[in-house]
């Protein structure tokens, strides 16, 4: 039975975020929403993974933290986002994970393979979210560093101007 928070993401164009605010709004006090929202993120029909990833980024933004088993489901199922916008949405709300040890390991190994996805804005947000996964977890720091000087040699200027601003952020964590 399809959940009110799916009916909802449904209408998204693609475009229009402004279904996916009011979606939010209407259903976030729903028991369950939570858990329906990370199933939502690895539908295989792409506009519902891209508007649930883009709600779950929001939440993120307003400080909502994840229960530790939805956080697991998260990780386990990243190989089946299929869009890039929503691995973009999933990269963009790393600092919003609670990530355990091994979580992050397992995060960090399915982010590092965007380092050479043919979107720029992509490939500058797993940069991102290696470097925040970096800074929490020291054993990941070496690597990071390895990818950003990886990243200034980056075709897209983009991924550049990340890797020179995270370098910043990087160097006033040591």
């Amino acid at each position: 039975m399809q959940s009110g928070l799916e009916s909802q993401i449904q209408h998204f164009d693609g475009i229009a975020v402004s279904v996916l605010s009011e979606a939010r709004v209407a259903c976030r006090s729903a028991s369950g929403y939570f858990e329906d929202l990370v199933s939502l993120c690895f539908d295989p029909r792409p506009l519902v993974s891209v508007g649930a990833t883009w709600i779950l980024k929001a939440e993120f933004e307003e400080g909502a933290k994840l229960a530790p088993d939805l956080v697991d489901l998260v990780v386990n199922s990243l190989e089946r986002l299929q869009s890039w916008q929503a691995k973009l949405h999933i990269c963009q709300s790393v600092e919003g994970f609670q990530f355990t040890a091994t979580q992050a390991d397992q995060f960090i190994q399915w982010v590092t393979r965007l380092s050479d996805h043919p979107r720029p804005f992509l490939r500058a947000w797993s940069l991102n979210a290696r470097v925040m996964l970096g800074i929490r977890y020291a054993k990941l720091r070496p690597a990071v560093i390895l990818d950003l000087e990886a990243a200034d040699a980056d075709g897209a200027a983009s991924v550049r101007a990340r890797a020179r601003k995270l370098r910043n952020l990087l160097s006033k964590q040591a």
